[in-house]
């Protein structure tokens, strides 16, 4: 017959209920008697299922993940395997919580009850294309990833966008470009958002006047990369240097430059973002700025842990830091 947490807890003169709190991670127990509580699980081999924690500890030990970006995307990837490590740590599953509709009347919360999830993290969504009032409102603890949402039990995680463009756009003025492009992507991303002001206050930290023909809206895909990148070239003036807003814009953009007769770095410097792995394997290598992907995905599941774990904690928001990675798409300006 297998082992039960009734067993365990007969073993280690203890109440089910505090067997419980051990393997549920709690902080309350008195350490000398997690201890012995783990000792007796593991001489017992007792191995419990998040079917029985949630009979016993009424939790789950499930966390679901909203998400639009595609499961094969290579910056959801990263993050996922960032996930994975907290996920392993403190015990969850994760469940892919695929959107049945985007009618009005779907409802986040309805779906999280059905699958019985401790929280979610919601990944890939605009706030202008979704009304998140009603998962807000329903106190499920919830991380938005790129979605700046403070409130109630719902907090977020995000790369420092705006530092990251401003940054980039320093690097080149110090190469001596001073027509310098951004190549936008989702005008109603968080991250683009950000992305455009550290653009703007970069080129007004330089003193360089923001011109709106220098900013090409699209999105973050190779095909917009593309066709963006073939407006800036069709100005009479065209720009010495592009800031992509990701790295796959900026291989399109770097195809359109190609396709021109013109060089990248020689004619046209490119900076993207992401650092994803297409990135250091094109020619020339891009120049790019560096996500740290595996931390935002780690940490997006040990913020939600704690929101979990603690009803009175505030909603996180959390700014994690990027880098420049200076490659060969990237060289002085002419002249």
């Amino acid at each position: 017959m297998a082992t039960n947490i009734h067993d365990v807890a007969k073993a280690a003169g203890v109440s089910v209920a505090t067997v419980s709190k051990v393997l549920n991670g709690y902080t309350t127990v008195n350490a000398n008697t997690k201890e012995r509580v783990l000792q007796i699980v593991k001489e017992l081999q007792f191995y419990p299922n998040s079917a029985a924690r949630s009979l016993v500890g009424r939790r789950s030990m499930t966390i679901g993940i909203f998400l639009t970006t595609g499961l094969a995307h290579p910056f959801f990837t990263q993050i996922l395997s960032g996930m994975e490590q907290a996920l392993k740590s403190l015990g969850y599953d994760l469940i892919y919580l695929a959107q049945m509709s985007r009618a009005k009347e779907y409802s986040f919360v309805h779906h999280c009850h059905s699958r019985n999830v401790e929280g979610v993290v919601v990944f890939g969504f605009q706030q202008e294309e979704m009304s998140f009032d009603e998962l807000i409102e329903s106190g499920i603890p919830t991380l938005f990833i790129d979605l700046d949402i403070k409130k109630g039990r719902a907090g977020y995680i995000s790369s420092d966008n705006h530092e990251a463009v401003e940054r980039a756009i320093r690097y080149l003025i110090d190469l001596n470009h001073h027509r310098i492009s951004f190549l936008s992507g989702n005008k109603d991303s968080y991250a683009n958002r950000q992305r455009l002001e550290g653009y703007r206050s970069g080129l007004a930290e330089a003193e360089i006047p923001y011109r709106e023909d220098y900013v090409s809206e699209g999105d973050f895909t190779r095909e917009m990369g593309y066709q963006a990148m073939n407006k800036l070239l069709a100005l009479a003036e065209p720009p010495t240097a592009v800031v992509c807003c990701s790295d796959m814009s900026a291989v399109g953009a770097m195809e359109a430059i190609q396709d021109a007769g013109l060089s990248v770095p020689e004619d046209i410097s490119l900076i993207g973002f992401d650092d994803i792995e297409i990135a250091s394997n094109i020619r020339p290598a891009l120049t790019t700025t560096r996500q740290d992907m595996i931390t935002i995905g780690r940490r997006s599941i040990e913020l939600l842990d704690e929101l979990i774990k603690d009803k009175e904690l505030p909603p996180p928001e959390v700014i994690i830091p990027t880098e420049l990675i200076i490659r060969k798409s990237t060289g002085p300006a002419k002249g």
